[in-house]
């Protein structure tokens, strides 16, 4: 058996498990069964001999490609392809563990991971709902958007090549016709490469540039209104039939789409300059996910003249109390796009006209209206809501507040002058002041990553704001409740700049050396034990002592993993010995977390963090505490939604 995908130096060797020969790369990956081929090659189930564990190994080259005049431009541009696809560490992105060089091929190692495809999950389900559509369509996007940072193309976006893990995970997987911008555009025959039915139109032009950002988000639009509508936009098994679908009928029909549509329809434009990017598909894809609507996405106003999107016709209708069509007698949505707005430019003024109004209302507080003066005997009684606040409020003359004191920029106690500083202590103040409470009547009480959730729930602290990460898990475990997030922040690690080991670079170096992590005990971090990095074991109980313990030169810990935003504090304040790698795998949000019992005081905190983040405050602790630690430009999350406590 030769290699996947082209003529290569292979070794005879012998599989795991029944003694007969195998296919081995480089004397270490054992190529056991073909579980996928195409055009470009095939993925191989192999086994690594050296870290004993099953990959996924696919060759960047395929055979057509194989001449002698463009052997070594071709080798050259895989390599750098495989480099760059190495680099990326996203949780909706397979992980590529190695790159192999063989004579005439390169090869790819990526994990090997178990679940279903996208593809399958159409088969059986047909139709998956406007909610779980939007929720994975999100996540490939966010993952697309990784590739596209790291200047990769994917080209062969669809349902066959998204695995969706059983809780709901979504990864963009086979890179196996990847390839960065402006590179070969056709195949040998001079057909354009990917799968037709998902390839954007400019690509069947004669004089076509190539594959772009964009003609992945065209494929993305593709597979959103596959698992949408239950088929696909433009049928077709050969290029020229494609083509011909989408040049006569460029705007197919939405029947179940309903608040996804005006996406779609932005990621279907035929010219790729009208195209949404990549930034504005994510912020809708998210409005759509906090529209209730999308839970019923057959409610369709029967169609009229207006050129409104589909959500806005269905909240007019809702709200004047019109009789919902019945689904037999739906008719689908459509919004031309000649002769006027397009229908997503038109959907994104609607939903931006509607947040901004929405802004002002929401920046109220939770409290009835005052009655005008000489008018206290028409003046409503307190509602339950703020009479069991006030109850609350009695009963906690001060606010007992837990926050960490070992976090530069974040959270920090300085001795000299007996106080905290930082970004969630200034947030920390600015939510007891919408309380009511003055700064002296704040008192700060530490934590740890271990022990926030049982002083909260020893009642020793009334509130946390402490980098906590919103899980469901903590909600369940430890018992507590959050309102956030107040920060996103990214996945990563601390390294040392000089190290007499490990020279680490990126997160995949720090799994593939098994260094030593060190993280703080009760942290989520611990979890990358599941991962394949080495752990420090125990953990410690806070980062200070992990930062401590990877600029000791004795130590075996050389890397601290936590959010950037906790680490760049003190690789700002070590700027010759440690470093940040950049993020991976993410985000997390932090939350202001309390008892879950607390139900007034959970409502009030919402507020009033509503109203940091709306009036701009926010913007301002960013830049007094966190703009000069080098992170990447951040800017506030979108205010809670406290009308759904």
């Amino acid at each position: 058996m030769s290699d996947a995908g082209g003529a290569g130096r292979a070794d005879e060797g012998v599989a795991p498990g029944p003694q007969t020969p195998r296919t081995v790369i480089e004397g270490r990956y054992e190529l056991l069964e073909s579980i996928g081929s195409g055009a470009m090659g095939e993925v191989w189930r192999a086994y690594d001999r050296r870290l004993r564990r099953y990959v996924a190994v696919k060759g960047l080259l395929a055979r057509t490609a194989m001449t002698a005049d463009t052997r070594r431009t071709a080798m050259q541009r895989a390599r750098r392809e495989a480099e760059a696809l190495a680099k990326i560490e996203h949780q909706n992105v397979v992980t590529v563990h190695d790159q192999v060089e063989t004579d005439h091929q390169v090869w790819i190692v990526m994990k090997l991971l178990e679940g279903r495809s996208l593809a399958d999950l159409l088969r059986r389900e047909r139709v998956l709902g406007v909610p779980r559509a939007a929720g994975i369509g999100l996540q490939i996007l966010q993952g697309l958007r990784a590739v596209h940072q790291a200047k990769v193309l994917h080209r062969d976006v669809k349902p066959g090549n998204v695995l969706v893990r059983d809780e709901g995970l979504a990864i963009l997987v086979d890179f196996g016709i990847a390839s960065f911008a402006g590179a070969n555009k056709v195949t040998k025959l001079g057909i354009p490469i990917g799968t037709p039915p998902y390839m954007a139109p400019e690509l069947f032009a004669p004089a076509s540039p190539g594959p772009t950002p964009a003609s992945d988000l065209w494929a993305l639009g593709v597979t959103l209104y596959e698992m949408a509508e239950g088929r696909l936009p433009f049928r077709g098994h050969e290029v020229w039939e494609v083509q011909e679908n989408i040049r006569s009928s460029p705007e197919p029909p939405y029947r179940y789409s309903g608040p996804l549509a005006p996406v779609i329809q932005g990621l279907l434009a035929p010219d790729k300059d009208d195209r949404l990017d990549a930034a504005t598909a994510e912020a809708m894809l998210q409005e759509v996910l906090r529209d209730p609507e999308a839970q019923e996405p057959l409610k369709w106003e029967r169609p009229t003249e207006s050129h409104e999107p589909p959500f806005a016709q269905q909240s007019h209708a809702h709200e004047s109390g019109q009789e919902q069509v019945p689904p037999e007698k739906l008719q689908p949505a459509r919004q031309g796009r000649r002769g006027g707005p397009r229908g997503w430019r038109g959907a994104l003024a609607v939903a931006l006209a509607a947040l901004l109004a929405g802004g002002v209302w929401l920046a109220l507080p939770d409290r009835e209206p005052e009655s005008p003066p000489g008018n206290a005997s028409e003046a409503k009684p307190p509602s339950p809501a703020q009479k069991e606040w006030e109850r609350w409020r009695e009963g906690h003359s001060t606010l007992r507040i837990g926050v960490k004191g070992d976090q530069p920029g974040l959270s920090e106690y300085l001795e000299k002058k007996k106080t905290y500083e930082g970004f969630d202590i200034s947030m920390a103040y600015a939510i007891a002041e919408a309380l009511g409470y003055p700064r002296d009547g704040v008192e700060f009480i530490r934590v740890t990553s271990d022990n926030r959730s049982t002083r909260l729930v020893n009642k020793e602290v009334d509130l946390v704001v402490a980098s906590y990460s919103i899980t469901e898990e903590r909600r369940k475990v430890d018992k507590v409740e959050f309102v956030g997030p107040y920060f996103n922040a990214g996945r990563t690690f601390l390294v040392r700049k000089k190290s007499r080991k490990h020279d680490l670079d990126s997160a995949a170096d720090v799994r593939e050396s098994k260094a030593a992590v060190c993280t703080a005990k009760g942290s989520t971090y611990e979890s990358l034990a599941d991962d394949g990095y080495t752990m420090r074991e125990p953990q410690l109980a806070t980062y200070q002592e992990c930062v401590d313990e990877l600029l000791n030169a004795d130590s075996d810990v050389y890397a601290v993993a936590s959010d950037d935003v906790l680490l760049a504090g003190y690789a700002h304040g070590k700027p010759g010995e440690l470093k940040l790698l950049d993020t991976h795998r993410g985000t997390e949000g932090y939350g202001v977390a309390m008892r879950p019992q607390d139900e007034a005081l959970r409502s009030q905190v919402c507020s009033a963090l509503r109203e940091v983040i709306s009036s701009g405050d926010w913007d301002t602790m960013y830049d007094k505490h966190l703009a000069d630690l080098g992170l990447l430009a951040k800017s506030a999350p979108d205010p809670p939604e406290c009308g759904t406590l």
